[in-house]
């Protein structure tokens, strides 16, 4: 009878120990959720969006996180412009892999700017955006604080350079 109730013991606490110790973030997670409390830190907000598809994609885009800063309310009327990363170089991109998604355009300023800004993303950074919902980079968050520090430089400064162009 001892036996029997030692056995039944075990299997009770595991029973409901092992569903509480699955909810636990794994080291990756706690990883990501320290990154976007750096950012939030900052000031910047974080979410998880869907890229738009491309003319290419057989699938729809991943949702993915997205750091970003939220327009003014005198920018609320703006077109929103995406800016994508492709597989490929081509002369008919923006620059280098760099394509646009859409019609929207920024104004010229801001697209004179860009080249300078593209050129010192991480592979990580999918997407740049802008128009509505703010000035957006989309991140897959790969690597660490030293690339989250870089990609929050250049959000703000992508922000700035449109808030006084648009000034």
């Amino acid at each position: 009878m001892n036996l029997w109730f030692f056995v039944l013991l075990v299997v009770t606490i595991a029973l409901v120990l092992g569903p509480i110790s699955m909810l636990r973030p794994n080291p990756a997670q706690k990883r990501k959720e320290q990154l976007r409390m750096q950012a939030s830190a900052q000031g910047i907000r974080f979410g998880m969006r869907r890229l738009p598809a491309r003319k290419t994609d057989m699938e729809q885009p991943p949702v993915l996180p997205v750091y970003f800063l939220p327009p003014p309310t005198t920018m609320q009327s703006m077109d929103d412009w995406v800016l994508m990363r492709t597989e490929y170089e081509h002369e008919g991109n923006f620059y280098k892999e760099w394509d646009w998604q859409g019609n929207a355009r920024p104004i010229p300023q801001v697209s004179e700017q860009l080249t300078s800004i593209l050129s010192t993303l991480p592979h990580s950074v999918p997407a740049i955006a802008q128009g509505k919902s703010g000035t957006c980079i989309f991140w897959r968050e790969t690597e660490g604080e030293e690339v989250l520090i870089a990609v929050i430089a250049v959000l703000r400064n992508l922000d700035a350079l449109i808030r006084e162009a648009k000034s």
